[in-house]
């Protein structure tokens, strides 16, 4: 499905990139308006180039939409995450655990702010977490524990095996009299982060 989108991505991005340059040389005068219309004419009068034409405009058509078709459904799956109980199926909405995990989040005084962004994958959850922090912490430390708590909470929300990938962007620490309280928070990791220098 992968491949599908990036050929549908492939597709949109040449056919706008044909109409606009067509649209920019003519609009330039680079493109003769009657050199154009001599072609639409020797196009329209030749009734095997019509049928040609005509051809390819239906598969361009069918071709748009099944791309649409799967850009969608992707989009769709990535939206929601869904498991058989015995009973029948369920499906989980990632806007539900996107509030779970801002809720979680809240919990930390150091929190002033956080913005989740998690999208299903193959292999389990991407979590994706914006943060504002209120205190001066240690940023490797505070974060590992914030990553541990959030990925077991989600696990244990929803009983997921699959792994569950937690990034944070911290992306700004503004001035508080707050005092860590990063014990307080369930599941705390002791573990130190060596500092690996700077990533994009």
């Amino acid at each position: 499905m992968k491949f599908i989108t990036k050929l549908a991505v492939l597709f949109y991005v040449t056919s706008i990139l044909f109409l606009g340059c067509f649209t920019l040389l003519f609009v330039l005068n680079v493109l003769d308006y009657h050199y154009v219309a001599d072609i639409l004419y020797g196009v329209y009068s030749d009734l095997h180039m019509r049928w040609i034409i005509g051809i390819l405009a239906i598969l361009f058509l069918i071709k748009n939409f099944v791309y649409a078709n799967a850009i969608s459904d992707r989009r769709q799956r990535e939206k929601t995450i869904a498991f058989d109980n015995p009973s029948g199926r369920v499906s989980i909405s990632l806007m539900a655990m996107e509030d779970l995990v801002r809720r979680v989040l809240a919990k930390s005084p150091e929190v002033k702010e956080s913005k989740p962004n998690i999208v299903a994958i193959k292999r389990g959850l991407d979590v994706d977490v914006r943060l504002i922090l209120k205190a001066d912490v240690n940023i490797p430390d505070f974060t590992a524990t914030l990553q541990e708590t959030v990925k077991r909470k989600i696990q244990d929300t929803i009983g997921l095996e699959e792994p569950v990938t937690v990034r944070m962007h911290v992306v700004k620490i503004v001035a508080g009299d707050v005092k860590s309280s990063s014990s307080d928070l369930p599941y705390q990791s002791q573990r130190t982060v060596p500092f690996q220098g700077y990533r994009a």
